[in-house]
């Protein structure tokens, strides 16, 4: 399964651009790393590294909002 690479833009009501994608996740990682580094002034959150069978899955992974975990509390 392959490491895609997504750019989102948040001002553009969350739209996802598809950079790249790496069979190595160094290689990924590593561009992820370096994209970061070329634009000093965005959310690091802009940049993003999901691993998934396609691209398809990989946007449904990055858009689906996911559940906030529940403290219970014995555990503050």
């Amino acid at each position: 399964m392959p490491y895609f690479v997504y750019r989102f833009f948040p001002e553009k009501t969350n739209q996802l651009e598809l950079q790249d994608s790496h069979d190595s996740y160094r290689d990924a990682k590593q561009q992820v790393k370096d994209m970061r580094a070329a634009y000093p002034n965005e959310d690091l959150n802009h940049f993003r590294l999901v691993f998934a069978d396609n691209e398809r899955q990989a946007r449904i992974l990055l858009t689906t909002r996911r559940e906030k975990p529940r403290i219970e509390e014995w555990e503050n």
